[in-house]
């Protein structure tokens, strides 16, 4: 089984120049609906398996300029629609991919626009063309996931439908994020039929958000155990263990909220834009759709040695922001509250260093990382369908 040994910030893919990953000819064929900016065939490449044929649905013209740009020789078909696809022309592929837009069932969207009842909805509408894809494409495997905050019912449904139950993976794992999903992986049968293929939790590589950062600061602490001592001075990691108690005794695979920005007038929502949280734990589920500030990303209070106007000094629980006080859960020091950059972002989801996001704004590729799959999840799952051949 695959053995996933490092993430992308130090992993053989930290390298800028761009790999062959589709040769057409030689390798295994992929459908992939519901494509975003690629992860899959990321994924495949990741393992080390050729592909010959990647075909791909997608409607988000940034997300197929990204794939396209990063990816070449993806066949793109009928502009992504995926209603009104003859998924019979690839009967016989090697492997269906596809995570239908979890946006609809998800426990972020306000209640009264969140789906919650199968068989009824836009979300149940998409998902009934990966199932109707599976049907005319008769694929030797099938990957499907979507997000593990939908409604029993609806989870219920759909394990009725593939007829088996899903594995729960959180992507925190494999990285340094909280992403909590569901994945129903198939293999198809003599008898047309589709069992369940075996996957097992991975093993967590006890990674968090300091380890991503782009400035080069790096977490001062034993990353396996996430634990710290020191005789000198107090460390980030024992300051959280007095702080919050036995959580900080334990692998951190949570993000850790350390306080929450005011607004320019001062005051305190506590939104979600505005929460900040500690390097030294999980980041926040990244967010195709959320707003300014932190809405995608989440604030984070980054140790810093210069001044500037977002850094700000912390003494004895205090952080000072604009000349008032405000209560912290953070060490003495000076701190950096800024949202993540689109490369932090791609390293969560465990993309590689050499996808390039220049041909699309930060907006849109914030976005389409949001979307997209973790990577190193996707390789652990994929790897296991393989195994099974």
């Amino acid at each position: 089984m695959y053995d996933i040994e490092h993430n992308d910030k130090n992993d053989t893919e930290t390298s800028t120049s761009r790999p062959t990953i589709i040769t057409p000819g030689s390798g295994l064929t992929v459908l992939s609906l519901f494509d975003g900016m690629g992860n899959g065939a990321l994924a495949l490449h990741r393992l080390g398996i050729p592909i010959s044929e990647y075909h791909a649905y997608e409607i988000d013209p940034n997300a197929i300029l990204l794939a396209d740009h990063n990816i070449p020789n993806i066949t793109r078909h009928r502009d992504g629609d995926v209603f009104h696809a003859d998924f019979s022309q690839h009967r016989g592929i090697d492997m269906l991919i596809g995570g239908s837009p979890c946006t609809h069932w998800s426990i972020a969207q306000k209640k009264e626009d969140r789906e919650v009842n199968p068989n009824s909805g836009i979300g149940w509408e998409l998902f009934s063309q990966y199932v109707r894809a599976l049907h005319e494409a008769q694929p030797q495997m099938f990957l499907y996931e979507n997000n593990a905050s939908m409604s029993d019912a609806i989870r219920e449904e759909i394990t009725r439908t593939f007829g088996f139950p899903p594995h729960r993976i959180q992507s925190s794992t494999l990285s340094a994020q909280s992403r909590d999903r569901l994945y129903w992986v198939g293999r198809r049968q003599p008898d047309g039929s589709y069992s369940q293929v075996p996957v097992p939790q991975p093993d967590d590589l006890g990674l968090v958000v300091a380890d991503i950062l782009e400035d080069g600061w790096t977490s001062p602490r034993d990353k396996a155990h996430a634990v710290l001592t020191s005789s000198a001075r107090t460390t980030h990691r024992e300051f959280f263990q007095k702080a919050q108690g036995d959580m900080a005794m334990r692998p951190v695979d949570t993000p850790i909220r350390v306080g929450d920005m005011p607004a320019k007038d001062g005051h305190v929502s506590g939104g979600q834009a505005m929460r900040v949280y500690s390097t030294e734990g999980k980041s926040r589920t990244q967010m195709a759709c959320g707003g300014g500030m932190g809405g995608k990303t989440g604030l984070y209070a980054v140790p810093a040695s210069i001044d500037g106007e977002t850094v700000f000094p912390v003494k004895d629980g205090r952080i000072t922001i604009r000349g008032r006080q405000y209560p912290c859960k953070l060490p003495d020091g000076a701190y950096e509250i800024r949202k993540l950059t689109v490369r932090e972002c791609a390293r969560l989801q465990t993309i590689p260093e050499w996808y390039d996001f220049s041909v699309v704004s930060n907006t849109n590729a914030y976005k389409a990382i949001g979307n997209g799959w973790t990577v190193s999840v996707i390789a652990h799952i994929m790897s296991c369908m393989l195994d099974c051949q």
